[in-house]
């Protein structure tokens, strides 16, 4: 089997002394030594920039530090993947809380090398997350991947969060090509995007990472009954909704990008209002109690 190719790891930062050191060191311990770090700080008023400058100075690879947009979370992961110097090749996205595994970046290239005669749209990995608080063992989270990821079920959910995703060459061109959106989530809008294109897309059932949860996580407690209550209220009070219909109409500008098929599904999705529209998308929620929860609060 050929060498494993050079791989860019992209990272947004903000604030995240507490526990970014413990990161970095994960990304410095991957038994797949070629890689190149990019990170984008967004403001941070810690020692978050200082914790970079010392990593980057102990380490062979190369670590680039950029200024952030200061537009929300979007604006910089989406600002790293379309940066004009952006080396070609493939990209890993990590979140500055996590803990990656030391197989990480290897599993997810030899998937991506491995199935690299797939679509033309080419591939997205995503690697299952092992659920780390304080004060307990670590778990595994929730494994969706029993059922393949759908451009019909990213319409209405991100089955595949950010910080386990890389992106093959192809899927990172394609990415690029459409640019900078104002979107609610990046990761969700790459994949509702990439499915939407007829990315490929390997969901692997080993875990390739520690996401750790803690009360600043960005979108929310991801389990237990906090998370629950929280997910309950972003649909009672429509934010959900709007996140969904958000992601259509920035979605529509691009819809040259979209195989046959699912410019047809797009097209009607938009062709309905949003309360009906979210009812009829319910459907294709994994779970079925979400699919319930949509259809209630449509």
């Amino acid at each position: 089997m050929a060498p494993l190719p050079h791989i860019t790891v992209l990272m947004g930062t903000r604030n995240g002394g507490a526990f970014l050191r413990s990161q970095l060191a994960s990304l410095a311990a991957q038994d797949h030594p070629h890689w190149s770090l990019w990170i984008s700080d967004d403001g941070s008023t810690d020692g978050t920039r200082a914790l970079i400058r010392a990593f980057a100075q102990d380490q062979p690879n190369p670590v680039m530090l950029l200024r952030g947009p200061q537009q929300g979370m979007t604006a910089n992961y989406l600002g790293l993947l379309c940066h004009p110097d952006l080396p070609p090749g493939p990209v890993a996205f990590a979140d500055q809380d996590d803990l990656w595994l030391p197989h990480h970046l290897t599993r997810g290239l030899t998937a991506l090398v491995q199935d690299s005669t797939s679509t033309p749209a080419g591939q997205v990995y995503c690697a299952h997350r092992m659920l780390l608080r304080d004060g307990q063992a670590p778990r595994a989270m929730r494994w969706r991947g029993q059922a393949p990821a759908t451009f019909r079920n990213a319409l209405v959910e991100c089955r595949m969060p950010g910080s386990g995703l890389m992106l093959d060459a192809t899927a990172v061109a394609l990415a690029r090509r459409v640019g900078m959106v104002d979107a609610p989530f990046w990761d969700w809008w790459l994949i509702l995007l990439l499915t939407g294109a007829g990315t490929d897309v390997l969901q692997d059932a080993r875990p390739g990472l520690f996401y750790r949860a803690h009360a600043g996580n960005h979108l929310g407690p991801r389990a237990g009954l906090r998370a629950a209550l929280w997910r309950m209220n972003k649909l009672r009070d429509g934010t959900y909704r709007n996140w969904v219909c958000t992601n259509l109409a920035t979605l529509e500008p691009h819809v040259n990008h979209l195989t046959p098929t699912n410019q047809n599904i797009l097209r009607h999705a938009l062709s309905l209002a949003p309360g009906p529209r979210l009812r009829q998308l319910s459907t294709y929620r994994h779970w079925r109690r979400d699919r319930l929860a949509l259809w209630l609060a449509a």
